[in-house]
């Protein structure tokens, strides 16, 4: 009979064997795809490390001119106090902060390293190194009359220092070019102009309209009253329906729309501009009307400051797509570029979202009447307040300033125990409705109760429950029906 335990170090030599061979394998893999990656060409010799090639201010680039890879290419020429224009357009200026990191960039050009001072070694194989087509093309003049043009390539494959293959014109050798003085001036046209960011002011919003290309308001709304105080809470929906929006949806719309950001400048508004960008059928255009106001900011050395602005309106229109991730937009005569995700949470809202599920259009503190009809019979509530008085004929404060009042309530002119009402009104404000009338609903019969808010300041809500099935009623505020609510889910019965 075999002995199974002899057999164990047999067993084990041939593990051994599989993993050496796999390790083996591993490394003839390896060697093939170094070997097939295009190496670096660098002498035998202890070649040169970081020097410079050409050493001035940046005051002394007069001209300077880029290609890219993909067909992108400027020129600009400097003028005074360090500004740079477009040659082929005067009227464009180069962004204060672009065209100092561009002129700082072009007045030195440095190597990290000297691969190879034999251009033999490298001339057939300029594919390799990217620069066949070079990822950028500099030309640069200086104002002694010296003109540099330098080609850099692809990230060396091998290098653990990030460095671009590198060729001056007129200079046999090829150079590693360290990243952050590659990249520097790997800058696009649309890059170079100044991008003016829109100012806009969420407390000062008292209009938001979204409307399609033809003109045709998709969504609209409007602050009822001036801004400040709680303004947040009486924003209405006036389009395509009118009811009261809800504060917190109001507040998240007024955010994205104060954090709203132009991308790269890509032209004027030109006819053909437009065409090109999709304008032509434009996607949503959004205005938001800003009411005068002043603005508090505390600057940097923490110093408060306020700032008077005018009454403004912004207005920015989408046009097509540049790509999964970017779409033009139009602001005032300028063509810009934006982010795809920052817009798309406007192009894809719906209106009904930003609308109070809260059935009672008035706060407490801003109630003067509230009259509710059943059948023949009609209670009228009202809130009376009067300034509390001190015995020094000044009026009473809260710690926060706020004028103190006395509370009276009356029921059809007789009074009644304003906690009790109060007590009954604010769970008439934790009412909600249940779910969204059908499109095209219209009630057959007429309203069974009847609710009118009067507000001190002036407006005045009407709504209504009619019966839609037979377990839920229709909630219609000044004639509209836009939800349902379960039956008697609204009752209101002072104790």
């Amino acid at each position: 009979m075999l002995d199974v335990k002899k057999k164990k170090p047999r067993t084990l030599r041939r593990g051994w064997l599989l993993v050496c061979a796999l390790v083996l394998l591993a490394g003839v893999w390896c060697a093939y795809g170094l070997l097939s990656r295009p190496e670096p060409v660098v002498e035998a010799h202890d070649h040169d490390h970081s020097g410079t090639l050409a050493a001035y201010e940046a005051a002394q680039v007069t001209r300077l001119a880029v290609t890219l890879r993909n067909g992108d290419s400027w020129s600009a020429v400097q003028g005074a106090e360090g500004s740079l224009t477009l040659e082929d357009d005067p009227t464009y200026e180069v962004s204060a902060t672009t065209a100092a990191k561009l002129l700082e960039s072009a007045s030195t050009i440095t190597y990290q390293e000297v691969l190879t001072e034999d251009a033999a070694a490298y001339a057939d194989r300029l594919a390799d190194f990217g620069l066949e087509t070079p990822r950028v093309v500099l030309d640069i003049n200086y104002s002694d009359g010296a003109r540099w043009v330098v080609r850099i390539g692809d990230a060396l494959s091998l290098d653990e220092n990030n460095a671009y293959y590198m060729t001056v014109d007129g200079d046999e050798r090829l150079f590693a070019l360290d990243k952050g003085s590659a990249e520097a001036m790997m800058v696009e046209r649309a890059l170079l102009h100044p991008v003016t960011q829109p100012t806009l002011h969420k407390s000062r919003f008292d209009r938001i309209t979204f409307a399609d290309g033809a003109g045709n308001v998709l969504a609209e709304w409007a602050l009822q009253g001036d801004i400040g105080g709680n303004a947040q809470d009486r924003w209405m929906l006036t389009a395509p329906v009118q009811y009261p929006a809800d504060g917190e949806a109001i507040s998240k719309l007024q955010t994205n729309l104060e954090n709203l950001r132009l991308g790269a400048y890509v032209g004027k508004a030109t006819p053909e501009n437009l065409a090109a960008c999709g304008f032509d059928t434009p996607r949503l255009v959004l205005e938001v009307h800003m009411a005068a106001g002043s603005i508090g900011t505390t600057g940097l050395d923490g110093v408060y400051t306020v700032t008077d602005w005018p009454e403004e309106s912004f207005v920015l229109t989408v046009g097509g797509a540049k790509n999964d991730n970017v779409d033009y937009v139009r602001v005032g005569e300028q063509i810009y570029i934006s982010s795809h995700y920052s817009l798309e949470v406007f192009m894809d809202m719906e209106p009904l979202t930003t609308l109070s599920r809260y059935t009672v259009p008035v706060a407490l503190g801003n109630l003067r009447q509230l009259s509710i009809r059943q059948g023949d019979v009609e209670r009228i509530y009202t809130v009376e307040r009067a300034e509390q008085v001190a015995e020094n004929n000044e009026l009473v404060t809260d710690s926060e300033g706020n004028v103190l009042y006395d509370l009276r309530c009356t029921l059809n002119g007789v009074e009644i125990g304003y906690a009790a009402f109060e007590a009954a009104y604010n769970e008439l404000l934790k009412v909600t409705v249940s779910g969204v009338l059908p499109d095209g609903w219209t009630a057959e019969e007429e309203p069974h109760t009847a609710y009118v808010f009067e507000a001190v300041t002036g407006e005045k809500y009407t709504l209504e429950l009619v019966r839609f099935d037979a377990l839920h009623d229709a909630v219609l505020l000044d004639g509209r029906g836009v939800f349902y609510l379960i039956r008697d889910g609204m009752r209101f019965e002072v104790e």
